[in-house]
């Protein structure tokens, strides 16, 4: 079996066994993927040459499967190393896949990027099963794994990541690895930093970028809230953790208000997106959908109990000796709960 992992990969393209003709880069994490592609890239090519990576399309590779064969014994005008790059692979490259394992020599290697195949797939036996070739199947990280990744690719760019900064990072991106090593190098450029002259990332700095915004994410966080979108709002708490909590029970309260607006004018009569764009200050023309549709969602007593709870997530944090910011995103927590089970029972 030639399958290996992310970190004997790494190993293997510092010191390149010539005899491996196919690294298969396949899995669910095709940011993962990229990126490893990317590095076999910068290992495995001459940097000196412009042609020295070939990309073949997949398509091609159908309808010419001996390309890639050809392609791989070839040599470089310039004589440099070259690497030859397949992407969106799937079954239909098992013909090439054979070719190329089975010809009499092939000096540079191919670099074949597929989705998630699975065990039984054929192409991934190919490349699993033959001494020739190396595959590696990437799965999304989570928890530590995810942290000890986001930790030691901001050290390679001379990144210090201020503290909570990595979960908020790691929220924003939904854990992609490919978004967040693209958005740490747009950090890196901008601090100037490197693993000679390290630089601290900082909240602020990532604020400045357009990538972290503070007014976004308690707005997503409220519409989440009011609409009972548990996942939503889960993420947005991650985006928000370390925050006071005081902003949040504000916004949502003033949403709340809003709602309670709306909704005395629709039981009299109103049409709920007249209700809503009749509200003074105007709300955001991009939610007046989002609030009108909440609207039969929060009947009048129920927008008076949130607003209580509101006011006593509040009242917590102030009190001496109290739970502090805790309580306030505990009663938040509570009204988003409240909200989805109130969605859920009304549905037919």
């Amino acid at each position: 079996m030639t399958a290996v992992r992310r970190a004997d990969l790494i190993r293997r393209l510092s010191s390149w066994d010539p005899a491996i003709r196919l690294l298969l880069l396949a899995g669910p994490d095709e940011s993962a993927s990229r990126e490893l592609a990317q590095a076999a890239a910068r290992a495995l090519a001459d940097a000196a040459d412009p042609m020295a990576v070939t990309d073949i399309a997949a398509d091609e590779l159908k309808s010419d499967p001996g390309r890639l064969a050809d392609e791989a014994a070839s040599v470089s005008m310039f004589g440099g190393a070259r690497l030859i790059r397949v992407a969106g692979a799937g079954e239909s490259a098992q013909e090439a896949v054979r070719l190329l394992l089975a010809s009499p020599a092939a000096g540079n290697p191919v670099v074949m990027l597929a989705g998630d195949l699975s065990k039984s797939s054929g192409l991934r036996k190919l490349a699993e099963e033959s001494p020739l070739a190396l595959a590696l199947i990437s799965y999304p990280l989570e928890g530590r794994d995810l942290a000890n990744w986001l930790d030691a690719h901001a050290k390679e760019l001379g990144l210090r990541l201020e503290s909570g900064l990595a979960e908020r990072l790691v929220a924003a991106s939904d854990g992609d690895t490919g978004v967040l090593a693209s958005e740490l190098a747009k950090f890196a450029l901008f601090l100037d930093s490197s693993s000679e002259t390290p630089r601290t990332l900082e909240r602020a700095h990532v604020a400045a970028l357009g990538a972290d915004s503070a007014e976004d994410d308690m707005n997503l966080l409220v519409a989440a809230v009011i609409a009972g979108n548990a996942a939503q709002a889960e993420r947005q708490y991650r985006l928000l953790a370390g925050d006071s909590a005081i902003p949040a029970l504000r916004a949502i309260a003033r949403r709340l208000l809003q709602l309670a607006e709306a909704r005395a004018a629709v039981d009299g009569g109103a049409q709920p997106q007249a209700a809503v764009k009749a509200l003074r200050p105007p709300v955001f023309w991009k939610d007046v959908d989002a609030v009108a549709g909440a609207l039969r969602h929060w009947p009048l007593p129920r927008i008076r109990r949130a607003l209580a709870a509101m006011l006593a997530g509040e009242q917590a944090i102030k009190r001496a000796g109290g739970p502090g910011d805790a309580a306030g995103w505990q009663a938040i927590a509570g009204l988003q709960m409240a909200a989805s089970l109130g969605m859920t029972r009304e549905r037919p």
